[in-house]
């Protein structure tokens, strides 16, 4: 056990702790030592102000949308009884499971210079710009948002609301009063997670943001496009800053005021909802699930045309991948990269997870704080962070796979971790010491005791990172090497090289590996024990 611990609590302070530390040195050093110049010129420049400040507006404007859809949404899922309710849930889940710029793909065929809508209307008008990654990161992100505000408003309690209209409120001061009033957590937390991951997004603003610049964008230039870490890791530890802000004003409006509606006599069911409620958000939820439909359906679409927006015949050629000499090379390469992170980060977590949740030993504290310090950072800062910390001894990861497992494992190890703890909570200790006392060590208890138990929630957490090794690009596109391209890397440089079709081709191929492999796990596993993970 004191090696598990120590063996953890290294890696943890190797791939979490040692890169962050990297980067704020980084940001601080001068020719004289440490010194705050680079934040100084970084402050005194009103193009990088500006890109700063166009950073915080997209990101206000596309939270505040996102949080609107994804409560109308949640809101007609678990408080209704619109038809549809499944295909609703299904379609606000389904960026999950695929790169996080299909959605800016799709908006290019609809909107795009070449778009189809573009070409019927005989617009001037074109979606790149704040418009397209506004509208991109709302479909982009709404699935994070749904989550937490169906959790929420589904363990509303009915007698509540119910009270509410006895004492004469009607549907909308009930609706405003009561129903939201309770779902304030679930709605600050949605908006934090939502405004944190528009903040630090990078595929929609590269891809369809035109000459809106970004942060994240930013960063990608002067660290690959100018060999500039001094003003990357500026810019990092600056877009780490309206995070952590944001984080401390969720804190104070959700405030120490209790919002427990869960209690023995609680009752959660479906009420009948008005007509006039009724129909106007099945037409809302129901509109909007069609239209996410629509997007994803526009990608195997481009890649069987031949030429969007003026050969409409149907051709499979784009799978040939003859606009580039690394053909589908990056698609296997991604498989490979997520199987690994998959294999590793779930023993990891699972280890990490039993070693806080069960054993409790000196370290335990250092070892659960960083673990969900990942949680706080964006995929940019982990990227540049890895170049400074494994481009050199003793540990010389870079133009190998493995630093690309381990952004991949250690970034989304919060999740994975928490999702052990929470498992771990459900069965009960007396198991474990019941086997202990029959003479069985902590290994063997744990290998045939506890896993059989957590068999579920480690094909889940498997789940989890292979499907996030599959999207993934925020991160690892810092980090792929010549000869070893990735398949979400590769729909970007398509996209951006005049190829929509293959880049069509290369997403459709994505989304049906990860949907394919989650299909297969379920079936193997069974269906109630295998899930994609939430946030």
């Amino acid at each position: 056990m004191a090696a598990t611990v120590a063996a953890i609590l290294l890696l943890l302070l190797a791939f979490v702790l040692w890169p962050v530390l990297r980067v704020l040195a980084t940001s601080l050093a001068g020719p004289a030592g440490l010194t705050l110049a680079n934040y100084a010129e970084f402050f005194s420049s009103w193009r990088l102000l500006r890109i700063l400040v166009n950073s915080l507006v997209v990101s206000t404007v596309s939270t505040v949308i996102t949080v609107a859809v994804a409560l109308v949404l949640a809101y007609s899922v678990t408080r209704t009884d619109i038809p549809g309710k499944r295909f609703v849930s299904l379609m606000s889940l389904l960026p999950l499971i695929s790169p996080p710029f299909l959605v800016s793909l799709a908006f290019i065929l609809l909107f795009g210079r070449n778009g189809v809508i573009t070409q019927a209307l005989h617009l001037d008008w074109s979606i790149y710009g704040f418009t397209g990654i506004v509208v991109s990161q709302v479909f982009t992100f709404l699935p994070q948002a749904y989550i937490l505000l169906a959790n929420v408003l589904g363990n509303i309690d009915v007698s509540l609301e119910e009270a509410a209209e006895n004492l004469g409120a009607g549907p909308l001061t009930t609706l405003r009063r009561v129903t939201l009033s309770l779902a304030r957590p679930g709605l600050a937390s949605a908006a934090l997670i939502v405004f944190i991951l528009c903040m630090t997004d990078f595929g929609n603003p590269i891809l369809i943001g035109g000459r809106y610049n970004v942060l994240a964008t930013e960063i990608y230039a002067q660290v690959i496009g100018m060999s500039n870490f001094a003003a990357g890791t500026t810019m990092s530890i600056v877009l780490i800053v309206p995070c952590l802000v944001a984080y401390l004003v969720n804190a104070y409006w959700v405030g120490t005021k209790s919002y427990v509606t869960v209690s023995a006599g609680a009752r959660t069911a479906v009420r009948p909802t008005p007509p006039a409620l009724r129909r106007p958000l099945f037409v809302l939820a129901g509109g909007a699930a069609l239209f996410i439909a629509l997007i994803y359906a526009l990608i195997p679409l481009g890649s069987v045309v031949r030429l969007w927006g003026s050969d409409w015949s149907l051709s499979l050629r784009h799978y040939a991948f003859a606009s580039s000499a690394e053909g589908a090379s990056p698609i296997w390469n991604s498989v490979k990269l997520a199987a690994l992170s998959g294999v590793i980060g779930t023993v990891v977590a699972l280890a990490a997870a039993y070693v806080v949740e069960r054993k409790r030993p000196p370290g335990r504290r250092a070892i659960e704080a960083l673990s969900l310090l990942p949680a706080a950072l964006p995929g940019t800062v982990i990227g540049v962070g890895y170049i400074l910390a494994f481009n050199v001894p003793p540990l010389l990861l870079t133009g190998t796979v493995w630093i690309l497992v381990t952004s991949v494992v250690f970034w989304k190890f919060p999740v994975a971790v928490l999702a052990g703890i929470n498992a771990l909570k459900q069965i009960d200790p007396a198991i474990e010491e019941a086997a202990v006392s029959l003479g069985a060590g902590s290994v063997r208890t744990f290998a045939r005791v506890v896993m059989p138990l957590l068999t579920g929630s480690a094909f889940s957490i498997f789940v989890y990172f292979f499907v996030n090794g599959m999207v993934t690009v925020s991160a690892v596109i810092f980090l792929i090497y010549p000869g070893f391209n990735l398949g979400s890397v590769a729909i970007l440089n398509q996209v951006e090289n005049g190829y929509p079709g293959v880049a069509c081709a290369l997403g459709t191929l994505i989304l049906a590996i990860v949907i394919g492999s989650v299909l297969l796990l379920r079936a193997l596993v069974g269906g109630d024990r295998v899930a994609v993970l939430k946030l």
